[in-house]
């Protein structure tokens, strides 16, 4: 689902942090990082482009669309799809007024309260997906076609006391003070990583992550993007805690619920921030029931099962991804398993 998110500010509780460098994987530097005023004051005058959020397992984009709790509205839900054209699939995604994509970027993990094992140590995945066949599904999206274009870059240990309940204005100061540490623009994507108990709502809406109140738990994560006035184009994916009913993979998984939860999300958003970081490059404009579906949300609900997708020799559960030039839900570029 599409979301343009009704925008105000929430004053977010300071995050002070006196830590040194922190080595805490092979694949990732991790080096603290402070929210301040300048942070908060830039959330509050930033325009965000888009935010796409990935509904719960059980819970469909029309759902959330007619949920009535969401203050925004899918602009593209208005738009009447039409029949597709000879040789083109209604499943496949379109891009035809060639919005931007993201040819190449470092990942950021901005890692809140917790030291990245608490959500698996995503990066390790992050850097099996960079050098693995399936990342290579993105390259007819994107035009692009050679190795080791999504590695990861520094990440940040974030820690202080943050409200129960985040909203955009929380969520984009975070994202600020990451891309203020490490840079913006189109080649660095940041991910940020919430712990067990936090919970996300968008402004003006009771559309959450919210485990504890199931009235309002309708996403498991989304991908967006801002500009601020300062530093300029920020791309992030929110990623809260994945280990829970309705948003975790199926037991049992070749790494165990925990990183197999979060890879599976995880990959979701970056695929998706890759070839749609704006709301405005690939998504399916032609199907109606698939129509606003992202690379992901297509193939979001197929399971192949234990130990599905060998990535740089590893073995995870996680989801394909949408390819045009299969016509279907793949892990490789060149068959549909």
């Amino acid at each position: 689902m599409r979301l343009f998110p009704v925008f105000q500010s929430v004053v977010l509780a300071g995050l002070p942090l006196a830590l040194s460098l922190l080595s805490v994987s092979a694949q990732e530097t991790i080096k603290p990082i402070k929210l301040g005023p300048a942070d908060l004051a830039s959330a509050a005058s930033a325009t965000p482009s888009a935010f796409h959020a990935l509904g719960l397992s059980n819970v469909n984009r029309r759902a959330l669309w007619a949920s009535g709790k969401s203050a925004s509205v899918n602009p593209a839900a208005s738009t009447i799809p039409t029949i597709p054209p000879p040789g083109f699939y209604p499943g496949d995604l379109a891009n035809p007024g060639n919005g931007t994509t993201v040819q190449s970027a470092h990942s950021h993990g901005i890692y809140v309260n917790c030291l990245p094992n608490c959500w698996g140590t995503p990066a390790n995945f992050l850097n099996d997906l960079n050098h693995s066949d399936m990342i290579h599904i993105t390259d007819a999206y994107v035009a692009s076609f050679t190795n080791n274009r999504y590695p990861n870059g520094t990440g940040g240990l974030l820690s202080g006391s943050l409200p129960h309940i985040l909203y955009d204005a929380d969520i984009l100061a975070i994202a600020h003070a990451g891309a203020s540490a490490f840079g913006s623009g189109y080649q660095n994507i940041y991910h940020l990583y919430l712990p067990p108990g936090q919970d996300v709502c968008f402004t003006g809406s009771t559309v959450c992550y919210a485990p504890d109140n199931p009235n309002n738990f309708y996403f498991c994560a989304y991908h967006g993007s801002v500009d601020f006035t300062d530093i300029g184009h920020v791309l992030f994916t929110v990623e809260p805690y994945q280990n829970v009913g309705g948003c975790q993979v199926q037991a049992p998984s070749p790494n165990g619920l925990l990183v197999d939860s979060t890879a599976d999300v995880l990959s979701h958003e970056l695929f998706e921030t890759i070839t749609d970081p704006d709301g405005s490059a690939w998504w399916n404009k032609l199907d109606l029931d698939l129509f606003g579906a992202e690379i992901g949300d297509e193939c979001q609900n197929f399971n192949f099962g234990y130990g599905s997708v060998s990535l740089n020799g590893k073995k995870y559960e996680i989801q394909p991804e949408y390819s045009n030039l299969l016509h279907g839900c793949a892990v490789t570029p060149r068959s549909i398993d």
